[in-house]
């Protein structure tokens, strides 16, 4: 998996700003681990509005 930042909060899961989380890509989504576990599906445009790829 690669890993991500939160840079803003999504209405959906639940993340921090500045936190590194976990990402995998599908087809047509992208999905993020929040903090309680829960995989949170994002399209790629959203997803790079609340994440930056590190």
């Amino acid at each position: 998996m690669d890993k991500c930042i939160c840079h803003h909060i999504p209405d959906e899961g639940y993340f921090q700003i500045g936190t590194e989380y976990e990402y995998l890509y599908g087809i047509d989504f992208i999905s993020v681990i929040d903090d309680n576990g829960k995989r949170i599906y994002f399209d790629e445009f959203t997803f790079l509005w609340y994440f930056t790829k590190i």
